[in-house]
């Protein structure tokens, strides 16, 4: 019986010991993060950095098709 519970007590040591979970967690947290963070400075296709980009390689386009040889 002894035995079972000293190695039962190794085992638990171990667990609470080991931080990798946490590690992982940590880092999938500051990748969210940063996802939000890069989707809101960003933005989607009509608005933010993405739509003035947008609009901008509209304009060149329409620029090239308006010019007649």
């Amino acid at each position: 019986m002894s035995k079972w519970f000293s190695g039962m007590t190794a085992n638990v040591k171990n667990f609470s010991e080991n931080e990798q979970g946490v590690t992982a967690i940590e880092y999938a947290l500051i990748a969210v993060a940063m996802a939000t963070l890069l989707a809101a400075v960003l933005g989607d296709q009509t608005s933010g950095f993405l739509g003035a980009l947008n609009d901008t390689f509209e304009a060149i386009k329409n620029a090239i098709l308006s010019v007649t040889l």
